[in-house]
């Protein structure tokens, strides 16, 4: 039920964007339109800066709770593959994974049309412009991860050789104590035999 949760969160920040959004640009015309009086329109002062931050929040916001509910469903996949729970109820993990995944789809559907139709043309191309710097930044994350990997494994490579190397040294001194030992018993000896 944690996904069944996160999902609503998701949802209900997907309303507040579309909700915000539609104050402020108004929203789709209605299937059928009322004549309205026309009324003096009052200019507002909108400060832009203002409303592009409001959006590029709400967006965060929903990038966030996504990133969440993806990282909860790795998660639940991970665990599924490595934990073994005889009491697990097999269908109702399925289902829950499939509704997370359908209502990521949906909630993905839902942003990418409220940037690409409901954001003001002041902001250009968003979606686009943030689908390409997002791969920019994957990439750059990608190559810092294998950079990491690689260094990870030349400190594993050099504990292993510190411990061949402290093995070796070791196995040198014995054979030479031993050596030592073997030459010392041998004089010992012939001082021995050379006293008789």
């Amino acid at each position: 039920m944690e996904i069944k949760k996160t999902v609503d969160e998701v949802a209900s920040d997907v309303k507040a964007v579309k909700g915000f959004w539609a104050k402020l640009f108004g929203s789709a015309p209605t299937a059928q339109a009322k004549p309205v009086a026309k009324k003096k329109e009052a200019y507002v002062a909108v400060d832009e800066t203002q409303v592009m931050a409001d959006i590029v929040s709400q967006l965060t916001v929903f990038f966030k709770l996504q990133e969440q509910l993806a990282a909860h469903i790795r998660e639940e996949e991970e665990k599924s593959k490595s934990v073994y729970d005889p009491d697990a109820n097999l269908m109702e993990a399925a289902l829950n994974r499939i509704m997370a995944q359908q209502q990521m789809e949906a909630l993905s559907v839902t942003i990418r049309e409220a940037m690409v139709y409901q954001s003001p043309p002041e902001m250009g191309a968003l979606y686009s412009k943030v689908f390409e710097m997002r791969d920019v930044i994957s990439q750059e994350q990608e190559q810092a991860r294998l950079k990491e990997e690689a260094r990870q494994r030349y400190k594993q490579w050099q504990r292993r050789e510190a411990k061949r190397n402290f093995q070796a040294k070791s196995m040198y001194l014995l054979g030479t104590f031993i050596f030592l030992l073997y030459l010392w018993a041998l004089l010992l000896l012939i001082n021995r035999w050379g006293k008789t």
